[in-house]
This record gives C-alpha cells, structure tokens and sequence, in this order.
C-alpha cells in the first residue's frame, strides 16, 4: 500500500513537472526576441546584432558572450553581471539563458513524450526519434564550446550567425571531410527521399471504389478506412530496384533509423571536434604537392581553402586576439 501511494505521489510530481520543464521553451523564446531586438553584440564580438542597430531577420543574432569570460554561466546576480540586467545583456548573457533553456526544454520534451507513451501503452520510438536533434543541439551548442575555450566559440542564435560557424567548422577543423559529418548528411538528405519515395508510393497505390477518371477524384482524403495497397508497391519497387520491403514494419523502421542515426553520428562528429580530433589527413598528397608545383588533387585544394578561411577568419572572427598575419603567410595554391 505504501508502494503504491509513493508510486501515485512521484506520478503526480512528474506531471506537475513537465508544465514547468516546458515553459522553459517560453523563456528561450524571450530571451531571443528580445536579444534580437534590443541587444548589441558590440562587447562581445565587436559587431552589430540588433533590429535597432540596423540588422534584419537574418543578419540579428543572439551572439555568445566573449572569450574572456570562458565557460561562466553569467547568472544574473552572478560575479560578473552583479545584478545589473543591461551588464548582464552586454556580457552575452542572454545567450546561456537561452542555450541553457533551450537544451533543457527539448529534453523535457522528449521525456514528456516518454510518459504519454507509457500512459496510452505505444512503444516509445516518436521520444527515442527525438533525441536525435536533441543530441546535435547539445553536442553544437553546449559540448563543442566546452571543449574549447569558452563560450565565445559556440554559434550564436541567428541565420547569418550559424553562416559563420559552419565557415569556422571547415576552416579550422576540415568538418566536410569527416566521416561522422558525412554520415550525418547521408542520412538527413536519404531521409528526405525516403521520405519523398514512401508519400509518393501511397499516393500512387490508392485505391477506393469509385468512377473518378483520376486519383483525386477515386479516393476521398477523410476516409477513415486503409486503401492503399502494400502488394502493389511491393511489385512495382520489385520491379525497379529488384528489391522491396517485405512489411509495413521494415519500411518505417527504416524510416526511423536513417534520420535518427545520421543526426547521432553527427553529434558525435562534433563531440570529437570539441576535443580537437583529426579525421582524415592525406599526408602523403600534401607532401607531393608541396615538392611538385604541377601535383595538385581536390583533397590539396581543400586544404589550401581551409588554410585561407583561418588566416583571413581569424583576424574578423576573434579581434580581441589581435591577428595580424603578413601576405607572406596568406595561402597561395600551386598555379599562383
């Protein structure tokens, strides 16, 4: 009896939790407005940010606070805001206010999926799918600054924001060539024609007794009843690829599993990068290149490029290092 009580108590906790867990995407959603808005990122970056400063939709960003302030939190009534909230919007506070509530409102999310699956008895697949964004934003914005300097190097909050963290991406860690990045894109875009392919299969294969000349007018789109016909898909793929899924089941697992597992190995590309870990390095292309001024592959090409986006990113991207670099050591390829 006891047991059971207990049991109704730490139900009813967690469903007094998930509105609170929850509203944390309200308070994301704040802090964004307003920092898109109101908020300069003159302190931190050195650059403008702001509707008010001149910005629009996408050039206004919520931007990380500066290296100087490494991986603080920047409370409020923390040591470096004191309580003043324009200081504290200044130091790029609003920027873990919303990271942190962000990461926070999407696990909440996930788990809240979690308890309605167990509640109504589905198995929990729609959660586990959903952890996949999940692990890029945290892995992005959260791991990947920790593992560096500070917060200063995480994306701010803004289209053209994000823009200039895949540029330092390339430039500084080569993340096109990375074989978790790779498997990241194989499975959203394969997602996406998967996605393409089964909508069109249905479309195709409905079926409804009728005397309608075409599709749209056999079938009616609020039927309540299946008519579509897995046989027929099932022959046509056959005849197409050679191959075809045998069952319902399969098909949207695999459905499930391509996204879900690109988004993870995605995540754990980035989480890699945070450490500063290499992936591919064509060492022996680069040595030849360097001694032949005529041996030149896109590999070596790419290379050169990377080494341009740091040199000439540096300087824009972290000013308060005082990057000066002379044209001496600005990249040339092997034709100049």
């Amino acid at each position: 009896m006891v047991l059971i009580k207990s049991t109704i108590k730490l139900e009813r906790s967690i469903k007094m939790a998930w509105p609170i867990a929850l509203s944390l995407c309200l308070f994301r959603f704040t802090g964004l407005v307003y920092r898109d808005n109101f908020v300069t990122s003159w302190y931190t970056h050195g650059l403008a940010s702001s509707y008010l400063e001149g910005c629009n939709f996408l050039t206004a960003a919520v931007s990380t606070p500066a290296n100087s302030l490494a991986h603080s939190l920047l409370l409020l009534w923390g040591p470096e805001a004191q309580g003043d909230f324009t200081r504290w919007c200044q130091l790029g506070g609003l920027w873990t206010f919303v990271a942190l509530h962000g990461a926070f409102a999407l696990i909440g999310f996930m788990l809240r999926q979690f308890e309605l699956a167990r509640s109504v008895q589905l198995r929990p697949y729609n959660a586990i799918s959903f952890s996949g964004p999940i692990a890029v934003f945290v892995s992005v914005f959260l791991i990947y600054p920790l593992g560096q300097s500070g917060w200063f190097f995480a994306p701010s909050f803004g289209v053209a924001a994000i823009f200039r963290f895949i540029l330092f991406f390339q430039g500084f860690h080569n993340w096109t060539l990375n074989p978790f990045h790779m498997m990241g894109v194989a499975g959203v875009l394969g997602a996406a024609l998967l996605c393409a392919i089964h909508g069109a299969t249905v479309e195709n294969t409905l079926f409804e007794d009728g005397d309608g000349a075409n599709t749209f007018r056999a079938f009616n789109p609020t039927q309540a009843e299946e008519t579509y016909s897995m046989v027929t898909a099932n022959r046509f793929w056959s005849q197409i690829f050679g191959v075809a899924f045998s069952n319902k089941r399969w098909l949207h697992f695999f459905m499930l599993f391509v996204p879900v597992t690109g988004l993870w190995m995605s995540a754990i590309g980035v989480v890699g990068l945070a450490l500063n870990l290499r992936a591919y390095d064509f060492v022996s292309q680069e040595i030849r290149a360097a001694e032949d001024p005529e041996f030149e592959t896109f590999y070596t090409k790419n290379i050169l490029l990377n080494e341009g986006i740091r040199a000439w990113m540096a300087a824009q991207d972290q000013p308060h290092e005082n990057l000066i670099f002379p044209e001496e050591v600005l990249p040339r390829g092997n034709a100049l």
